[in-house]
């Protein structure tokens, strides 16, 4: 009798200690970068700008009807900043923001710019 108690104690430790392990391996750490999609069914080509309390950074420019991922850095999300995203179609005085959003390290952006830009939303994951 002890000795199954004793070998079915060692199986949970066993166990326990396998999920903590995992755990820790999905954490996020706070130097870890993010990264931001940009799903453009706009018929313009639109230029990308990422703005902290630090300021505005361009990004890069997404091409009409495509999709264009961009690895940003930590140095963006650092402890306590948000990050506003603004979408300037190329040849049009529209501007577009997103909400400030929190990121946190290892997380994905996902921004979808609709024809009528005002439709566009945006998804942290």
């Amino acid at each position: 009798m002890a000795q199954r108690l004793l070998l079915i104690c060692a199986a949970l430790t066993a166990l326990l200690g396998c999920s903590h392990r995992h755990a820790a391996e999905t954490a996020t750490t706070p130097d870890e970068g993010w990264t931001l999609t940009v799903i453009n069914h706009h018929w313009l080509d639109v230029s990308i700008y990422v703005m902290t309390d630090a300021g505005r950074a361009h990004v890069g420019t997404v091409s009409a009807t495509h999709t264009q991922s961009f690895e940003m850095p930590a140095r963006m999300i650092s402890t306590g900043r948000t990050v506003t995203i603004e979408a300037n179609p190329i040849g049009s005085n529209n501007t577009i923001r997103t909400e400030a959003l929190t990121v946190q390290g290892g997380q994905r952006v996902e921004w979808t710019l609709e024809t009528g830009l005002e439709r566009s939303t945006v998804a942290v994951y």
